[in-house]
Protein backbone atom coordinates (compact mmCIF):
# COMPACT_ATOMS: atom_id res chain seq x y z
CA UNK A 1 0.00 0.00 0.00
CA UNK A 2 1.57 3.54 -0.99
CA UNK A 3 2.01 6.08 1.72
CA UNK A 4 -0.63 8.32 0.51
CA UNK A 5 -3.55 5.68 0.57
CA UNK A 6 -2.29 4.56 3.66
CA UNK A 7 -2.38 7.34 5.38
CA UNK A 8 -6.33 7.98 3.91
CA UNK A 9 -7.49 4.79 4.93
CA UNK A 10 -5.88 5.07 8.60
CA UNK A 11 -6.88 8.89 9.53
CA UNK A 12 -10.33 7.61 8.53
CA UNK A 13 -10.65 4.37 10.07
CA UNK A 14 -9.35 5.89 13.92
CA UNK A 15 -11.68 9.04 13.17
CA UNK A 16 -14.31 6.01 12.76
CA UNK A 17 -13.72 4.40 15.84
CA UNK A 18 -12.31 7.28 17.78
CA UNK A 19 -16.27 8.69 17.27
CA UNK A 20 -17.79 5.39 17.86
CA UNK A 21 -16.12 5.22 21.70
CA UNK A 22 -17.57 9.00 22.36
CA UNK A 23 -21.15 8.79 20.85
CA UNK A 24 -22.31 5.61 22.56
CA UNK A 25 -23.21 7.34 25.72
CA UNK A 26 -25.31 9.30 24.15
CA UNK A 27 -27.31 6.58 22.08
CA UNK A 28 -27.57 4.63 26.07
CA UNK A 29 -28.62 7.76 27.65
CA UNK A 30 -31.69 5.55 28.67
CA UNK A 31 -29.38 2.66 30.18
CA UNK A 32 -27.20 4.94 31.07
CA UNK A 33 -29.88 6.57 33.38
CA UNK A 34 -31.22 3.17 34.68
CA UNK A 35 -27.85 2.11 35.78
CA UNK A 36 -26.19 5.09 37.30
CA UNK A 37 -29.30 7.54 38.03
CA UNK A 38 -31.75 5.48 39.55
CA UNK A 39 -34.86 7.23 41.06
CA UNK A 40 -34.11 10.45 39.37
CA UNK A 41 -37.07 12.87 40.51
CA UNK A 42 -37.79 16.51 39.42
CA UNK A 43 -35.80 16.18 35.94
CA UNK A 44 -36.16 13.88 33.01
CA UNK A 45 -34.74 10.48 33.67
CA UNK A 46 -32.23 10.96 31.11
CA UNK A 47 -31.12 14.62 31.76
CA UNK A 48 -28.30 13.68 34.22
CA UNK A 49 -26.69 11.47 31.03
CA UNK A 50 -27.33 14.67 28.64
CA UNK A 51 -25.34 16.70 31.30
CA UNK A 52 -22.38 14.24 30.74
CA UNK A 53 -22.62 14.29 27.23
CA UNK A 54 -22.53 18.18 27.67
CA UNK A 55 -19.27 17.44 29.89
CA UNK A 56 -17.62 15.35 27.52
CA UNK A 57 -18.28 18.34 25.36
CA UNK A 58 -16.70 21.05 27.11
CA UNK A 59 -13.88 18.77 28.05
CA UNK A 60 -12.89 18.41 24.37
CA UNK A 61 -11.98 22.05 24.26
CA UNK A 62 -9.60 22.32 26.96
CA UNK A 63 -8.30 18.80 25.34
CA UNK A 64 -8.07 20.45 22.04
CA UNK A 65 -5.92 23.27 23.28
CA UNK A 66 -3.33 21.20 25.09
CA UNK A 67 -2.88 18.63 22.22
CA UNK A 68 -3.03 21.29 19.58
CA UNK A 69 -0.19 23.46 21.72
CA UNK A 70 2.12 20.16 21.65
CA UNK A 71 1.38 19.64 18.07
CA UNK A 72 2.18 23.12 17.35
CA UNK A 73 4.99 23.78 19.01
CA UNK A 74 6.52 19.66 18.92
CA UNK A 75 4.34 17.90 15.81
CA UNK A 76 1.25 16.59 14.72
CA UNK A 77 2.47 12.66 15.47
CA UNK A 78 2.89 12.91 18.52
CA UNK A 79 -0.28 14.19 19.50
CA UNK A 80 -1.85 12.24 17.44
CA UNK A 81 -1.03 8.92 18.90
CA UNK A 82 -1.53 10.23 22.18
CA UNK A 83 -5.03 10.91 22.07
CA UNK A 84 -6.46 7.74 20.84
CA UNK A 85 -4.83 6.11 24.37
CA UNK A 86 -6.51 8.29 26.22
CA UNK A 87 -9.96 7.52 24.87
CA UNK A 88 -9.33 3.87 24.75
CA UNK A 89 -8.69 3.25 28.31
CA UNK A 90 -11.77 5.65 29.35
CA UNK A 91 -13.67 3.85 26.96
CA UNK A 92 -13.09 0.93 28.77
CA UNK A 93 -13.59 1.85 32.41
CA UNK A 94 -16.92 3.19 31.77
CA UNK A 95 -17.36 -0.28 30.12
CA UNK A 96 -16.47 -1.96 33.57
CA UNK A 97 -17.31 0.44 35.90
CA UNK A 98 -19.86 -0.88 38.55
CA UNK A 99 -23.16 0.66 38.97
CA UNK A 100 -25.16 2.68 41.44
CA UNK A 101 -26.35 -0.50 42.82
CA UNK A 102 -22.72 -1.75 43.53
CA UNK A 103 -21.14 1.54 44.14
CA UNK A 104 -23.33 4.40 45.53
CA UNK A 105 -22.87 8.25 44.44
CA UNK A 106 -18.97 6.86 43.81
CA UNK A 107 -20.35 5.45 40.23
CA UNK A 108 -21.65 8.43 38.31
CA UNK A 109 -19.02 10.67 39.95
CA UNK A 110 -16.19 7.87 38.20
CA UNK A 111 -18.51 8.00 34.88
CA UNK A 112 -18.22 11.90 34.85
CA UNK A 113 -14.45 11.35 35.67
CA UNK A 114 -14.01 9.03 32.37
CA UNK A 115 -16.40 11.30 30.31
CA UNK A 116 -14.21 14.20 30.76
CA UNK A 117 -11.09 12.43 29.83
CA UNK A 118 -12.85 10.94 26.67
CA UNK A 119 -13.80 14.36 25.69
CA UNK A 120 -10.16 15.30 27.10
CA UNK A 121 -8.98 13.03 24.31
CA UNK A 122 -11.52 13.95 21.44
CA UNK A 123 -10.32 17.36 21.86
CA UNK A 124 -7.17 16.46 20.19
CA UNK A 125 -8.11 13.56 18.41
CA UNK A 126 -10.56 15.45 15.10
CA UNK A 127 -8.48 18.45 14.75
CA UNK A 128 -4.96 16.23 14.91
CA UNK A 129 -6.65 14.09 12.25
CA UNK A 130 -7.72 16.77 9.93
CA UNK A 131 -4.46 18.74 10.52
CA UNK A 132 -2.21 15.86 9.93
CA UNK A 133 -4.04 14.46 6.54
CA UNK A 134 -4.10 18.04 5.07
CA UNK A 135 -0.64 18.62 5.56
CA UNK A 136 0.48 15.59 3.99
CA UNK A 137 -1.72 15.75 0.73
CA UNK A 138 -1.58 18.32 -2.57
CA UNK A 139 -3.82 20.80 -2.50
CA UNK A 140 -6.15 19.70 -4.96
CA UNK A 141 -6.78 16.60 -3.08
CA UNK A 142 -7.14 18.61 0.58
CA UNK A 143 -11.11 18.36 0.59
CA UNK A 144 -11.05 14.94 0.01
CA UNK A 145 -8.65 13.76 2.63
CA UNK A 146 -10.52 15.72 5.29
CA UNK A 147 -13.84 14.65 3.99
CA UNK A 148 -12.62 11.01 4.28
CA UNK A 149 -11.73 11.64 7.76
CA UNK A 150 -15.13 13.88 8.28
CA UNK A 151 -16.96 10.91 6.71
CA UNK A 152 -14.92 8.51 8.77
CA UNK A 153 -16.08 10.56 12.32
CA UNK A 154 -20.43 9.84 10.48
CA UNK A 155 -20.06 6.23 10.16
CA UNK A 156 -18.43 6.25 13.72
CA UNK A 157 -21.93 7.43 14.57
CA UNK A 158 -23.62 4.97 12.11
CA UNK A 159 -21.31 1.60 14.07
CA UNK A 160 -22.21 2.80 17.29
CA UNK A 161 -25.91 3.20 16.66
CA UNK A 162 -26.22 -0.14 14.69
CA UNK A 163 -24.16 -1.60 17.89
CA UNK A 164 -26.43 -0.21 20.30
CA UNK A 165 -30.01 -1.27 17.79
CA UNK A 166 -28.11 -4.91 17.39
CA UNK A 167 -28.30 -5.66 21.23
CA UNK A 168 -31.82 -4.11 21.90
CA UNK A 169 -32.28 -7.47 18.88
CA UNK A 170 -30.16 -9.86 20.29
CA UNK A 171 -31.14 -8.97 24.22
CA UNK A 172 -34.13 -7.93 26.25
CA UNK A 173 -34.15 -4.65 27.26
CA UNK A 174 -33.79 -5.61 30.84
CA UNK A 175 -30.62 -7.58 29.56
CA UNK A 176 -29.24 -5.03 27.84
CA UNK A 177 -29.96 -3.04 31.46
CA UNK A 178 -28.13 -5.35 33.36
CA UNK A 179 -24.97 -5.96 31.47
CA UNK A 180 -25.49 -5.88 27.27
CA UNK A 181 -24.80 -2.07 27.52
CA UNK A 182 -21.07 -2.78 28.66
CA UNK A 183 -20.59 -5.03 25.51
CA UNK A 184 -20.68 -2.15 23.18
CA UNK A 185 -17.70 0.22 25.50
CA UNK A 186 -15.48 -2.79 25.59
CA UNK A 187 -15.55 -3.57 22.38
CA UNK A 188 -15.10 0.05 21.46
CA UNK A 189 -11.87 0.18 23.60
CA UNK A 190 -10.45 -2.96 21.41
CA UNK A 191 -10.86 -0.70 18.85
CA UNK A 192 -8.95 2.35 19.90
CA UNK A 193 -6.59 -0.46 20.46
CA UNK A 194 -6.25 -0.99 17.01
CA UNK A 195 -6.40 2.71 15.90
CA UNK A 196 -3.03 2.91 17.95
CA UNK A 197 -1.46 -0.07 16.11
CA UNK A 198 -2.24 1.78 12.68
CA UNK A 199 -1.41 5.11 13.36
CA UNK A 200 2.43 4.16 14.33
CA UNK A 201 2.85 3.30 10.83
CA UNK A 202 2.59 7.40 10.06
CA UNK A 203 5.18 9.89 9.76
CA UNK A 204 5.36 13.55 10.56
CA UNK A 205 3.65 15.96 7.94
CA UNK A 206 6.02 17.59 5.61
CA UNK A 207 4.36 20.76 5.78
CA UNK A 208 5.53 21.03 10.02
CA UNK A 209 8.85 19.49 8.75
CA UNK A 210 9.19 22.61 6.57
CA UNK A 211 8.82 25.16 9.60
CA UNK A 212 12.30 27.01 10.78
CA UNK A 213 13.09 25.81 14.16
CA UNK A 214 12.73 30.05 15.71
CA UNK A 215 9.39 29.90 14.45
CA UNK A 216 7.87 26.67 16.53
CA UNK A 217 8.66 28.70 19.97
CA UNK A 218 5.84 30.42 20.33
CA UNK A 219 2.70 30.00 22.27
CA UNK A 220 0.34 29.29 19.43
CA UNK A 221 -2.76 30.20 21.34
CA UNK A 222 -1.68 33.31 22.35
CA UNK A 223 -0.73 34.15 18.50
CA UNK A 224 -3.95 32.77 17.23
CA UNK A 225 -6.15 35.31 19.16
CA UNK A 226 -3.76 38.44 18.59
CA UNK A 227 -3.42 37.19 14.57
CA UNK A 228 -6.20 35.49 13.54
CA UNK A 229 -9.63 36.76 15.83
CA UNK A 230 -11.42 36.84 12.23
CA UNK A 231 -10.40 33.69 11.50
CA UNK A 232 -11.18 31.99 14.72
CA UNK A 233 -14.99 33.50 14.22
CA UNK A 234 -15.36 32.44 10.72
CA UNK A 235 -14.02 28.72 11.70
CA UNK A 236 -16.34 28.60 15.11
CA UNK A 237 -19.50 29.74 13.24
CA UNK A 238 -18.66 26.93 10.22
CA UNK A 239 -18.36 24.41 12.67
CA UNK A 240 -20.99 25.29 15.13
CA UNK A 241 -23.46 24.03 12.23
CA UNK A 242 -22.36 20.64 11.73
CA UNK A 243 -22.27 20.20 15.71
CA UNK A 244 -26.05 21.00 16.22
CA UNK A 245 -27.08 18.87 13.51
CA UNK A 246 -25.09 16.25 14.46
CA UNK A 247 -26.74 16.45 18.18
CA UNK A 248 -30.01 16.79 16.62
CA UNK A 249 -29.49 13.31 15.36
CA UNK A 250 -27.92 12.09 18.57
CA UNK A 251 -31.40 12.97 19.99
CA UNK A 252 -33.30 11.25 17.35
CA UNK A 253 -34.36 7.93 18.62
CA UNK A 254 -34.86 9.81 22.22
CA UNK A 255 -37.36 12.00 20.47
CA UNK A 256 -38.80 9.18 18.56
CA UNK A 257 -39.34 6.86 21.50
CA UNK A 258 -40.54 9.57 23.85
CA UNK A 259 -42.60 12.24 21.86
CA UNK A 260 -43.48 10.05 18.88
CA UNK A 261 -44.06 7.17 20.60
CA UNK A 262 -41.75 4.87 17.76
CA UNK A 263 -40.79 1.38 18.97
CA UNK A 264 -36.68 1.42 20.24
CA UNK A 265 -35.39 -0.82 16.96
CA UNK A 266 -37.04 1.33 14.49
CA UNK A 267 -35.77 4.50 16.06
CA UNK A 268 -32.49 3.22 15.79
CA UNK A 269 -32.67 1.64 12.62
CA UNK A 270 -33.71 5.45 11.58
CA UNK A 271 -30.94 6.60 13.24
CA UNK A 272 -28.59 4.20 11.53
CA UNK A 273 -29.85 5.29 8.51
CA UNK A 274 -29.39 8.55 8.75
CA UNK A 275 -26.09 8.81 9.72
CA UNK A 276 -24.53 6.11 6.96
CA UNK A 277 -26.54 8.78 4.09
CA UNK A 278 -25.09 11.73 5.90
CA UNK A 279 -21.88 9.63 5.59
CA UNK A 280 -21.76 9.47 1.99
CA UNK A 281 -23.53 12.89 1.39
CA UNK A 282 -20.11 14.54 3.08
CA UNK A 283 -17.71 12.40 0.90
CA UNK A 284 -19.41 13.35 -2.03
CA UNK A 285 -19.63 17.07 -1.22
CA UNK A 286 -15.96 17.42 0.14
CA UNK A 287 -14.55 15.84 -3.42
CA UNK A 288 -16.76 18.23 -5.23
CA UNK A 289 -15.11 21.02 -2.89
CA UNK A 290 -12.02 20.53 -4.63
CA UNK A 291 -13.06 21.03 -7.80
CA UNK A 292 -15.68 24.14 -7.24
CA UNK A 293 -14.50 25.66 -3.75
CA UNK A 294 -15.59 25.32 -0.33
CA UNK A 295 -17.64 28.51 0.37
CA UNK A 296 -20.31 27.51 -2.51
CA UNK A 297 -21.24 24.95 -0.33
CA UNK A 298 -21.27 26.78 2.84
CA UNK A 299 -23.68 29.45 1.82
CA UNK A 300 -25.95 26.53 -0.70
CA UNK A 301 -25.96 24.20 2.46
CA UNK A 302 -26.83 27.00 4.80
CA UNK A 303 -29.84 27.99 2.35
CA UNK A 304 -30.89 23.79 2.34
CA UNK A 305 -31.56 23.79 5.62
CA UNK A 306 -34.29 26.76 5.67
CA UNK A 307 -36.69 23.60 4.61
CA UNK A 308 -36.19 21.87 8.21
CA UNK A 309 -39.54 22.84 9.78
CA UNK A 310 -41.38 21.53 7.04
CA UNK A 311 -40.23 18.41 7.16
CA UNK A 312 -40.58 18.21 11.19
CA UNK A 313 -44.19 19.59 10.99
CA UNK A 314 -45.01 16.34 8.88
CA UNK A 315 -43.31 13.97 10.91
CA UNK A 316 -44.57 15.04 14.03
CA UNK A 317 -48.00 14.40 12.60
CA UNK A 318 -46.71 11.17 11.52
CA UNK A 319 -47.53 12.04 7.62
CA UNK A 320 -44.29 11.82 6.30
CA UNK A 321 -41.27 9.19 6.76
CA UNK A 322 -38.95 9.96 9.42
CA UNK A 323 -36.24 9.85 7.22
CA UNK A 324 -37.53 11.60 4.23
CA UNK A 325 -38.41 14.50 6.88
CA UNK A 326 -34.76 14.55 7.85
CA UNK A 327 -33.09 14.77 4.46
CA UNK A 328 -33.07 18.76 4.55
CA UNK A 329 -30.75 18.11 7.43
CA UNK A 330 -28.62 15.81 6.13
CA UNK A 331 -28.67 17.27 3.01
CA UNK A 332 -27.44 20.77 4.26
CA UNK A 333 -25.06 19.38 6.89
CA UNK A 334 -23.28 17.05 4.53
CA UNK A 335 -22.79 20.06 1.91
CA UNK A 336 -21.32 21.98 5.00
CA UNK A 337 -19.59 18.84 6.71
CA UNK A 338 -17.81 18.21 3.63
CA UNK A 339 -15.88 21.19 3.32
CA UNK A 340 -15.51 22.69 6.99
CA UNK A 341 -12.88 21.04 8.63
CA UNK A 342 -10.75 21.74 5.10
CA UNK A 343 -11.95 25.55 5.37
CA UNK A 344 -10.45 25.63 9.02
CA UNK A 345 -7.58 24.23 7.99
CA UNK A 346 -7.14 26.59 5.63
CA UNK A 347 -8.10 29.54 7.22
CA UNK A 348 -4.31 29.47 9.61
CA UNK A 349 -0.74 29.50 8.82
CA UNK A 350 0.87 26.41 10.05
CA UNK A 351 2.55 28.18 13.05
CA UNK A 352 -0.66 28.10 14.38
CA UNK A 353 -3.04 25.50 12.07
CA UNK A 354 -3.80 22.80 15.11
CA UNK A 355 -4.40 25.63 17.59
CA UNK A 356 -6.93 27.23 15.01
CA UNK A 357 -8.53 24.41 13.84
CA UNK A 358 -9.04 22.87 17.09
CA UNK A 359 -10.00 25.96 18.88
CA UNK A 360 -12.61 26.65 16.50
CA UNK A 361 -13.59 22.82 16.52
CA UNK A 362 -14.03 22.21 19.99
CA UNK A 363 -15.74 25.80 21.03
CA UNK A 364 -17.98 25.18 18.33
CA UNK A 365 -18.74 21.94 19.42
CA UNK A 366 -18.49 21.98 23.51
CA UNK A 367 -20.97 25.28 23.47
CA UNK A 368 -23.37 24.25 20.79
CA UNK A 369 -23.21 20.64 20.04
CA UNK A 370 -23.06 19.69 23.87
CA UNK A 371 -26.00 22.17 24.77
CA UNK A 372 -28.24 21.06 22.18
CA UNK A 373 -29.62 17.42 23.21
CA UNK A 374 -30.31 19.58 26.92
CA UNK A 375 -32.14 21.91 25.15
CA UNK A 376 -34.07 19.83 23.44
CA UNK A 377 -34.81 17.56 26.05
CA UNK A 378 -36.24 20.80 28.10
CA UNK A 379 -37.92 22.33 24.93
CA UNK A 380 -39.27 18.91 23.93
CA UNK A 381 -40.79 17.86 27.42
CA UNK A 382 -42.99 21.21 27.50
CA UNK A 383 -44.83 19.99 24.04
CA UNK A 384 -42.20 22.29 21.63
CA UNK A 385 -41.67 19.56 19.51
CA UNK A 386 -40.20 21.48 16.37
CA UNK A 387 -37.33 22.67 18.60
CA UNK A 388 -35.16 20.05 16.42
CA UNK A 389 -36.22 21.90 13.79
CA UNK A 390 -35.49 25.81 14.59
CA UNK A 391 -32.16 25.12 16.38
CA UNK A 392 -30.32 24.36 13.16
CA UNK A 393 -31.79 27.25 10.85
CA UNK A 394 -31.08 29.92 13.21
CA UNK A 395 -27.16 28.70 13.16
CA UNK A 396 -27.30 28.04 9.31
CA UNK A 397 -28.45 31.65 9.30
CA UNK A 398 -25.16 33.42 11.27
CA UNK A 399 -23.06 31.20 9.01
CA UNK A 400 -24.38 32.55 5.56
CA UNK A 401 -24.14 35.79 6.93
CA UNK A 402 -20.30 35.01 8.16
CA UNK A 403 -19.55 33.77 4.73
CA UNK A 404 -19.52 36.95 3.15
CA UNK A 405 -16.38 38.88 2.30
CA UNK A 406 -14.47 35.25 2.93
CA UNK A 407 -11.28 34.29 1.21
CA UNK A 408 -12.06 30.99 -0.72
CA UNK A 409 -8.19 29.39 -0.44
CA UNK A 410 -9.10 25.96 -1.75
CA UNK A 411 -6.49 26.67 -4.29
CA UNK A 412 -3.72 27.47 -2.26
CA UNK A 413 -0.86 25.63 -0.75
CA UNK A 414 -0.86 25.07 3.06
CA UNK A 415 2.85 26.00 3.24
CA UNK A 416 1.95 29.19 1.92
CA UNK A 417 -1.23 30.42 3.89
Amino acid sequence: MNKALRLRCVTTLSATLEFYDFTLLIFLAPVIAKVFFPGTEGLSTVMPVLLLFFAGYLARFVGGLVYSHTGDRHGRKASYIYSIVTMSLATLGIGLLPGYAQWGELAPLGLLVLRILQGFSLGGEIPGAVVFAAEHTETNKRGLVTGLVISGVTFGNVLASGVVGLLYFCFSDETVIAWGWRLAFILGSGLGLLSLWLRMSLEETPVFRSLEPSQDRVWPLKKLVQDHSLSLVRGTLVAALPAISLSVLFYMPRYQQEFLKIPSEVAFSMSTSAFLLLTGITLIMAILSDKIGRLSMIRVGSFIFMLLPTGFCLMTCQAFSPILALMPLLLGCGMVMGVYESSMAELFPTRARYSGVAFCHNLAFAFFGGITPIILEWMCARGWLLAPAFLPVGMALLLYLSSLGWEDRYRKDLTYI
